[in-house]
């Protein structure tokens, strides 16, 4: 289980190991032997402006931003049901500025006093493997 400081938690799945990350938020990883990253999880505090209603087209726009390239919503949900609140998800595909490619599931979940964003992402060589794992992590998600 990753916690942050809010209170906010994900489970992440055996096998995956904590890793550093911004200050506030917790990620888990997936590393192949010889370090390549598989697997991807992270939990982030809502910074107040994601917009549960507009989330796919905001988290596709915020890749951006960040300098990902062929950035393509691939299936988008709202209304979702999670133990401690209520999310909208987007799955997309994206290139890095370092060229690497991944496919993530994206949620905003807003629960009574607080939000979270937590994102799990693979290569996409490897999604069909881990994408039930990142799910059940994402699901997880306690606000």
């Amino acid at each position: 289980m990753a916690r942050i400081p809010t209170g906010a938690s994900i489970a992440y799945p055996p096998g995956w190991t904590p890793a550093q990350s911004d200050r506030g938020t917790a990620t888990a990883v997936l590393t192949a032997p010889g370090g390549r990253l598989i697997g991807y999880l992270n939990l982030t505090p809502r910074s107040g402006n994601e917009p549960l209603g507009r989330w796919a087209r905001f988290r596709i726009a915020h890749n951006g931003e960040e300098h990902d390239t062929h950035v393509r919503a691939l299936a988008a949900h709202r209304g979702l049901r999670f133990t401690t609140g209520t999310g909208s998800c987007v799955r997309d595909s994206y290139t890095t500025k370092t060229s690497a490619n991944y496919i993530e599931i994206a949620c905003l979940v807003v629960g009574r006093h607080r939000g979270v964003v937590a994102v799990g992402a693979a290569p996409p060589v490897d999604w069909r493997r881990l994408a039930p794992q990142l799910q059940r992590a994402v699901n997880s998600v306690r606000t």
